[in-house]
């Protein structure tokens, strides 16, 4: 007995050396993070928490650029529910980004730093988060004493984007989506299609079984994860081969884990309650981004419209993405752009892409 006690004893003790390391770590970090952004503000740049009523909810805005006279470039981010890696977590994380613009990060409702359990959850609908980003706009285009701003939507973001985009085109300067979301339905019935020929190819009857028993697309729940699953098995979430390395996840996370602007509180928000309740809680909104299909609802587009899309992402179809591309009326100007290593999420080659031109963009554009 006693050799347990001093077995628990030892583990117990590593325990608590481990988190004090981590929370050593994380406050030198805040620490050097809250530095730099002193600096920014003292050389004429803005580095700025912002705390809004939106449409009777409390949700945040992180502001930070180098030169306050930039166009300003609001993200919306994936998920919904997960706000990484262009959340409010993202103080000083993307300096090739605030070189050109005055970027927005933006925690939506139910997301992070903006989740509350007091958020009705019937507000959780497309319209909703719309409405809400115009609130977020207009703050915007007040503060800078501007007309427009650039739009960037991620993944889910691509959802808001869109639709933001196409609704209110007088204040949207540019559209920009990465992972850009067409037709999730559609999405799911290629992707069930390329895994068939993948489980023909292996000889592999358990998979083929599984894909069989699917039902007709949309799924949802247990179908759902089934797909997602034999996805990210075959890298059509996040792509690699001999040459190719994956997107680093924990990379895109890391920024969360030091932000000076998140409390462990926040960071919980972030991670699990806030993604629980966007992802799990709110089923009608699951079930109302199943029944979006742009390539039936949005034709044109008014402003110039950049879309960055991984060559292998089966999470939101490339070849899809293509043809919704190819058809769409846009007479500012649309550019499709490869992502030639990446699936759904860009890994680090792919992001200096992206990051290269939002830079030839800013310069295009001007401010």
């Amino acid at each position: 007995m006693a050799k347990v006690k001093r077995i628990t004893i030892i583990i117990v003790l590593v325990v608590i050396a481990i988190i004090v390391l981590l929370l050593t770590i994380r406050f030198v970090n805040q620490y050097l993070i809250k530095n730099e952004a002193k600096k920014l503000v003292a050389n004429g740049g803005i580095s700025e928490l912002v705390e809004l009523d939106v449409n009777g909810t409390k949700q945040f805005l992180l502001i930070e650029g180098k030169e306050k006279e930039k166009p300003i470039l609001l993200f919306l981010h994936g998920g919904p529910g997960q706000p990484f890696p262009f959340g409010v977590s993202a103080r000083g994380a993307f300096p090739q980004i605030t070189d050109d613009f005055i970027a927005v990060y933006y925690d939506q409702r139910g997301s992070g730093k903006s989740y509350s359990k007091d958020i009705p959850l019937e507000t959780m609908n497309i319209n909703q988060f719309v409405q809400d980003t115009d609130v977020v706009v207009n703050f915007l285009l007040e503060k800078f004493k501007r007309d427009k701003v650039f739009i960037v939507g991620m993944s889910w973001g691509t959802i808001i984007g869109t639709k933001y985009s196409s609704v209110y085109p007088e204040k949207v300067d540019t559209y920009i989506g990465i992972s850009q979301f067409i037709d999730n339905k559609e999405t799911q019935k290629r992707a069930n299609v390329w895994l068939t020929e993948i489980a023909q190819n292996q000889e592999d009857q358990k998979m083929l079984n599984d894909l069989n028993s699917l039902n007709a697309p949309p799924y949802t729940g247990k179908e759902d994860t089934l797909l997602s699953n034999y996805i990210s098995k075959y890298g059509g979430d996040n792509y690699s081969d001999e040459k190719v390395k994956k997107a680093n996840i924990f990379g895109l996370l890391k920024w969360s884990l030091i932000s000076p602007d998140y409390t462990l509180v926040d960071l919980n928000k972030a991670m699990v309650s806030g993604a629980s309740f966007s992802l799990k809680e709110a089923k009608d909104l699951q079930n109302e981004i199943n029944q979006v299909n742009f390539s039936e609802e949005i034709h044109s587009l008014q402003m110039p419209v950049y879309i960055f899309q991984g060559v292998h992402d089966k999470v939101t179809n490339y070849e899809l993405t293509k043809e919704f591309i190819d058809k769409l009326a846009a007479p500012a100007g649309k550019e499709l752009i490869p992502l030639l290593e990446s699936a759904h999420y860009p890994n680090d080659e792919d992001f200096k892409v992206i990051y290269s031109k939002l830079s030839e963009i800013s310069a295009n554009r001007g401010s």
